[in-house]
Parts: C-alpha cells; sequence; structure tokens
C-alpha cells in the first residue's frame, strides 16, 4: 500500500481504505478478501515518525503489535489504529 501526500496528512484514511470492506480471511481461496499488511516505512509514514523509530520499538517490544514473515516485518492495519487508540487513552 504507498500512502498518498493527501492521506498523510491525517494518516488514518489510508489505514481506513485499506481495511474497507475486506472479509475476514480464513485461508479458504475464491471469495475471500486477501490479508492487507503494512511495512515499517508504511507504519512511519501514517504515524510520522521515522523507521529508525519504528525499528527501535520492535527492538524493545513497543509499538504497534507486528508480526515477522521471515525476514520481513508487517502490521495489521487495524491493530496499528487499536495501538495509537490506546496510547491517547493512556495520556487522559
Amino acid at each position: 500500500m504507498t500512502v498518498e501526500h493527501s492521506q498523510r496528512r491525517s494518516g488514518w484514511p489510508a489505514v481506513q481504505a485499506a481495511t474497507r470492506g475486506s472479509a475476514p480471511t480464513d485461508g479458504l481461496g475464491a471469495g475471500h478478501a486477501d490479508p492487507m499488511f503494512l511495512t515499517v516505512q508504511e507504519v512511519a509514514e501514517l504515524l510520522r515518525v521515522s523507521p529508525a523509530t519504528v525499528r527501535a520499538w520492535i527492538a524493545k517490544g513497543e509499538g504497534p503489535p507486528a508480526m515477522r514473515f521471515g525476514k520481513q516485518i508487517r502490521y495489521r492495519p487495524e491493530r496499528v489504529m487499536e495501538w495509537v487508540e490506546q496510547q491517547e487513552e493512556g495520556r487522559g
């Protein structure tokens, strides 16, 4: 997923567009939506931090929940949104 300049202003429309209308994936193939994952770079752009910051969170076990596929780190957009909401609640 490429985050366009207009979407980077708020960040969330890009994530919402990526998850909108996607059905739960159960691995059955036809008629099921493919899972959508974000890269470290895309998460950094959405949160307006550097990719190095996102990688530091990974090393510390902090930040949005990440998954590994071999050497690749990926994020579910909805989990990134949930993590941000938790950060907001923690500051209340």
